[in-house]
């Protein structure tokens, strides 16, 4: 569905720039509203364009050698991807798929390369923000190579875990996401998920409150994230216990 909001403004990559020159891209873009769920390219299209994101939000995928699905990044409103194929000419590595009702602009990778050609401070952000996916995918692969899957997924859990405002002692997530998605983060199963969030609760490192879950020990959690893999897997000892 074509989209009535032709602005590249809030776009991150243009800040700075002249406002005619921002106009002028936007009007090169085609504009589409993307419903969630959406695919928007897969892994391994030749296609070459660019995409920013207006609003809504879009999720990376790629698939593991056992077929399961893992996330790789998460792109929110004012920001772009699919740069790698535009600058390389390669086919895409992963695929995209919108996490939420979407507005996307894709603009033909030919004229993102004569932007960053034409303005070096554009490269200079491009190279910057490859700089930082370079840096989290190195993240990741030794995550995922050195953990156990338990370990993954406590380490989930913390990443979404704020400290309630009520009660400073413990750390809430108020929103947990479903156990798919988690799997996706942690390159693991919807089911070992499930089974891990209910040996938490079991041990009472973890409790669910509405939508969202508690995290009562998050001192223990951590301990368990950050101990060897065979150790993680047989749980920490409760120390108050």
């Amino acid at each position: 569905m074509a989209s009535d909001d032709p602005d590249l403004g809030p776009i991150h990559l243009f800040e700075g720039l002249p406002a005619d020159l921002v106009a002028s891209v936007a009007a090169q873009c085609r504009w589409d509203r993307r419903a969630a769920g959406e695919q928007i390219f897969d892994q391994d299209s030749d296609a070459l364009d660019v995409y920013f994101v207006r609003s809504g939000a879009v999720r990376i995928l790629t698939a593991g050698p056992d077929g399961r699905e893992v996330a790789l990044a998460d792109i929110p409103a004012g920001q772009y991807f699919g740069e790698l194929a535009a600058i390389d000419g390669q086919r895409r590595s992963a695929r995209a798929v919108a996490s939420s009702d979407s507005t996307i602009a894709t603009l033909p990778g030919p004229a993102f390369l004569a932007l960053m050609r034409q303005y070096p401070d554009l490269a200079l952000r491009v190279l910057e923000r490859l700089t930082r996916i370079v840096r989290s995918l190195d993240s990741r692969v030794t995550e995922l190579s050195t953990e156990s899957e338990a370990q993954r997924i406590y380490g989930q859990l913390l990443r979404l875990a704020r400290p309630d405002p009520a009660n400073p002692q413990i750390s809430i997530i108020d929103d947990l996401p479903n156990h798919k998605e988690i799997a996706a983060w942690t390159g693991t199963s919807r089911e070992a998920v499930g089974q891990t969030i209910g040996e938490l609760a079991r041990d009472g490192i973890v409790r669910r409150r509405g939508m969202g879950l508690v995290v009562a020990d998050r001192q223990r959690l951590t301990l368990m994230t950050n101990a060897a893999p065979e150790i993680a897997d047989s749980a920490i000892p409760n120390p108050r216990a």
